[in-house]
């Protein structure tokens, strides 16, 4: 599970990183950044408003 965990990882990243095309590469690191940080970022805003609703005492 592990070594095909990052066997998976490395052909990502390989193929991530090795564009014919600047402009290739610009696509998928936008799509990596969006698809990766996305949804961390909503769980912060989701966390952020249920902790600001929590502390005033407000229901969700």
């Amino acid at each position: 599970m592990t070594a095909d965990f990052l066997g998976r990882l490395r052909a990502w990243l390989t193929d991530t990183f090795t564009y014919e095309s600047p402009d290739e590469a610009a696509d998928a690191m936008a799509d990596a950044i969006r698809w990766g940080w996305l949804p961390a970022l909503s769980g912060v805003a989701v966390g952020a408003g249920h902790a600001r609703a929590h502390h005033t005492g407000q229901e969700l």
